[in-house]
């Protein structure tokens, strides 16, 4: 008899629509940086519950009777009381959430790719992501280089100079410690040549100019060339002369005879003085040699 009266007061109260208790059972994470994704199971929840951390309002991502989630929003770091309301009912249970710092987070590098060879002395890169945080810093294999924050999702910084090509790692660490994983930075050093142009003419020798990248003082160059009228080949290597030694024109120096040479200007330019034999066009063949074992492809060109 007890049992059919307390099942029937039961109905009585769902037909009249006497609200539910809310509850709070379980919180999960308990902790994360700002776009964790949190879940808090409990309920009943509608279309009406508000989940707060602290004072702060979150909207929730998905509502079901007994399930809830929502992203942390970008709040101060600390530690904040979670709790949720329905109308005016709030639950009677609450948890402690904490925040915790942002971890930056590095998803490109423009460029992810640069010659080992570089002219212009304010080359940058721009670093992209996210959770940047004001005073923000680049660091380039541990080693601190000048950048600035743009935003929270991009920073900017010169380019130091690399003595050695190979893959280097990027990374940005906030003003709290909190550090990226390193993202991948190729430094390029291996030489192409754009293109071959005629120089001045002198007496017995001529310039070849040969423009390129990744051109280094200590390259060497390998010419090809066909004798004429004969499908066969000479070849000749050249070591480079630094551009102060090399003798201009009527300076009092002389160069010996036939003695070609091939003088570095930069890293993108270098100078080949040929003393041919005959002043006849013939197929030459050039190729930049690199210490490091980098070459070019040969680069043809019709000259004496």
């Amino acid at each position: 008899m007890n049992r059919t009266f307390w099942a029937t007061l039961v109905t009585l109260l769902l037909s009249t629509g006497q609200p539910l208790a809310l509850d709070i059972t379980s919180l999960a994470p308990i902790r994360g940086t700002p776009g964790t994704l949190v879940a808090i199971d409990g309920g009943p929840f509608s279309s009406k519950t508000q989940p707060f951390l602290g004072e702060h309002y979150v909207e929730p991502r998905i509502v079901q009777d007994n399930h809830l989630e929502f992203t942390v929003p970008l709040l101060p770091p600390g530690n904040y009381l979670l709790t949720v309301q329905d109308n005016a009912a709030t639950a009677g249970q609450s948890f402690q959430f904490e925040v915790m710092a942002p971890t930056p987070q590095v998803s490109s590098l423009n460029p992810h790719t640069i010659d080992i060879c570089q002219i212009d002395a304010q080359a940058e890169i721009q670093v992209n992501g996210r959770n940047f945080l004001p005073g923000a810093e680049i660091l380039v294999n541990n080693k601190l280089i000048p950048g600035h924050v743009i935003n929270a999702t991009t920073l900017e910084a010169h380019l130091p100079e690399f003595q050695q090509s190979g893959v280097y790692g990027v990374m940005v660490r906030n003003p709290d410690g909190a550090i990226s994983l390193p993202y991948s930075l190729s430094v390029n050093s291996t030489p192409e040549i754009f293109s071959v142009e005629r120089g001045a003419d002198f007496v017995t020798y001529y310039e070849i100019i040969i423009h390129g990248k990744n051109f280094l003082f200590n390259s060497i160059m390998v010419l090809q060339e066909s004798e004429s009228g004969s499908a066969n080949r000479t070849y000749q290597q050249l070591s480079f002369v630094p551009r102060s030694d090399a003798p201009a024109e009527g300076d009092g120096r002389t160069i010996a005879p036939q003695s070609d040479r091939l003088i570095f200007v930069d890293c993108q330019t270098l100078i080949y003085q040929r003393h041919p034999y005959s002043f006849q066009n013939k197929e030459l063949g050039l190729q930049i040699f690199n210490p490091d074992g980098g070459s070019t492809d040969l680069y043809y060109v019709s000259l004496p």
